[in-house]
């Protein structure tokens, strides 16, 4: 059946939609001093509830989880000192008079880093004769020519949105347009920037599970998480198109690979945790998988006003069913048909069909692994076009969680006869 096109609008309903809808971002323009953006971004305030929180927030949680090598920074102080044009950063004024940084965190922190003599230059193309030097180091006239630069920023106020609602939406569109230029943001990476909240505190804590770290490779956060190789890219921005690193153990004993650095710094792993959670409400949200963006960004706007009780229960149901697994297989328990690497649909259905189970059919399991093992083989062999990974609408995820719910109560029964 043909669809019909929407007739075009006139003008004059165009100026009335205008009028009566258009968005109004409210913004300001300021110039800070290189030199004192080491204070701006240290200085702090004593909320009511007598805690000590910075001023400028640096590191809100949306912010990626990766980190510029001394080259790209070395660069930027260069632009700094030949006064090249460099990009102004973009604060958000989350309440009257407190910011956090919505884009440029790794300018600040290059900057912040290089006013704390924390690397030496390297990779200058033009100032070659500076290499390493720090800033302490540095010819007192180079200092001072530095020091009276000034970093550009754009603020989004908070007068902008009325409510809280509002406030989300416009902050998620004035995000999302700032990163379409560069190096585009992961689903959760713009999650974690506009839907901020207890249940995404709990996906970024539990991302941090070890079991979950094991069977991914990622690192246990984003100072044990290394820079890249050094680049010899000419540009400031983000480049993700670097060598990745081999395989190596973090202070844990953990293999950090490469796929596993990967879903480490766009966040894959916090919206694995999401997924579980919300894939077992899927009933409840009309478009379920067929828009499954818009489904994991309304399940966390709802869930971030659950009571602390229900993330409680949430936490105990992730690590106690995500154990199981563990025990059951070890870090090779979600590879899924093709047992060569993770995968996030095999994942979605084991979890989903252990956590319908009770406490004492999860020990029998346990007592009797190899029945298990048995079954998931069984489930891939008669199944396994399912877990292809190309079937990802709600039957799919449904049909997927049948099969995995008949699998384990195959072995179960094979448990009880043994």
């Amino acid at each position: 059946m043909k669809h019909e096109e929407t007739p075009p609008a006139g003008d004059a309903e165009l100026n009335k939609r205008y009028v009566r809808e258009g968005v109004r971002i409210v913004v300001e323009q300021a110039r800070y001093p290189l030199s004192q953006i080491l204070g701006m971004f240290t200085e702090t305030f004593e909320t009511d509830a007598g805690h000590t929180e910075p001023k400028y927030k640096r590191d809100p949680e949306y912010q990626r989880r990766h980190r510029w090598d001394n080259v790209r920074k070395s660069r930027l102080i260069e632009s700094f000192l030949m006064n090249v044009p460099v990009p102004p950063v973009f604060l958000y004024e989350y309440d009257l008079a407190r910011f956090e940084v919505m884009d440029g965190r790794q300018r600040l922190t290059a900057l912040m880093d290089f006013y704390q003599n924390k690397f030496e230059l390297t990779g200058l193309q033009h100032w070659p004769e500076l290499h390493g030097r720090r800033y302490s180091t540095l010819p007192h006239s180079i200092r001072d020519g530095i020091d009276r630069r000034y970093l550009s920023s754009i603020i989004l106020l908070n007068e902008t949105a009325a409510t809280e609602e509002q406030a989300a939406f416009l902050k998620k569109l004035v995000f999302e347009r700032l990163n379409s230029g560069g190096v585009r943001l992961s689903g959760q990476e713009t999650r974690n920037a506009v839907y901020d909240g207890p249940l995404n505190d709990l996906c970024l804590r539990l991302s941090q599970t070890p079991e979950l770290r094991i069977m991914l490779g990622t690192p246990g956060d984003l100072e044990s998480l290394p820079p890249r190789e050094e680049s010899t890219a000419g540009d400031i921005e983000d480049d993700d198109n670097q060598e990745a690193m081999s395989v190596r153990e973090d202070s844990e004993g953990v293999k950090i690979t490469p796929t596993g650095r990967k879903m480490f710094e766009s966040m894959e792993d916090v919206e694995l945790v999401l997924r579980f959670f919300a894939y077992r409400h899927l009933d409840k949200f009309s478009q379920g998988l067929n828009k499954i963006a818009e489904f994991l960004d309304e399940f966390l706007v709802r869930g971030n006003k659950f009571p602390a009780g229900t993330l409680r229960s949430y936490e105990e149901i992730f690590l106690s069913n995500l154990r199981f697994w563990y025990k059951i297989g070890g870090a090779d328990a979600f590879k899924g048909a093709s047992n060569r690497q993770f995968s996030k649909i095999a994942f979605d259905a084991l979890m989903y069909a252990s956590s319908v189970l009770t406490e004492a059919q999860k020990e029998l399991l346990l007592s009797s692994r190899e029945s298990v093992r048995f079954a998931l083989t069984d489930m891939y062999a008669k199944h396994g076009v399912d877990f292809g990974g190309r079937k990802t609408n709600t039957s799919d995820a449904r049909r997927r969680n049948k099969h995995a719910m008949d699998a384990l109560n195959a072995a179960l029964k094979s448990s009880r006869t043994r």
